[in-house]
């Protein structure tokens, strides 16, 4: 746990100082920067990239397809076939979560000590992690976004996915100080509450 706490700290603080920067980027050199960094990422990793989403909806282990909204995913279990409803729908979600910007920085929800996520499907993830109660220190404010979301069109209760999600898509901490940081959810795991 206190490993847990001291690398959110180091994490917060990381982001505090470069807030504290004259040379702040502007958005193309933030985009410049996130494509660089994932597509390094990907050739790392190995990934394939598919054009479509597969007809049968079985993904390799390192193939991912591109979404619409500029999301990576892969689909390691569909789940049980029951689908989140819009508004309505709380969900938990553990995750692990690579900081690309920062590779030997993973953080995992997985662990019996750490707290879910849980949100209602559909609200504005921005929304909720601006929360008082859902302050720099959360795990709301890092990893819940709009980004996450968007993949419980595709999946179910009790799915896995991998994701990629850029910072256009992605959680306050990711759009936080201009940083546009991507972040590679290794293992996501959703469960209905």
């Amino acid at each position: 746990m206190k490993t847990k706490i001291s690398l959110l700290i180091m994490i917060v603080s990381a982001v505090c100082v470069s807030s504290c920067s004259d040379d702040m980027k502007s958005y193309a050199e933030m985009k410049r920067d996130e494509k660089k960094a994932i597509d390094r990422l990907i050739a790392t990793e190995g990934f394939e990239i598919l054009n479509e989403y597969p007809a049968d909806g079985v993904f390799g282990e390192k193939q991912f397809v591109l979404l619409d909204n500029g999301v990576y995913l892969n689909v390691v279990d569909s789940g049980n076939g029951n689908r989140a409803k819009l508004y309505t729908t709380t969900i938990l979600m553990r995750c692990r979560v690579r900081f690309i910007f920062q590779e030997d920085t993973t953080l995992s929800l997985f662990s019996n000590d750490a707290f879910p996520i849980e949100f209602i499907y559909g609200y504005a993830a921005n929304t909720i992690s601006q929360d008082a109660s859902a302050g720099t220190g959360s795990s709301i404010w890092y990893f819940l976004s709009t980004g996450v979301q968007s993949i419980l069109e595709y999946v179910g209760e009790n799915a896995e996915v991998k994701l990629i999600v850029p910072f256009e898509e992605g959680s306050s901490y990711q759009q936080a100080n201009q940083l546009g940081a991507p972040l590679y959810y290794e293992k996501v795991k959703f469960m209905f509450y």
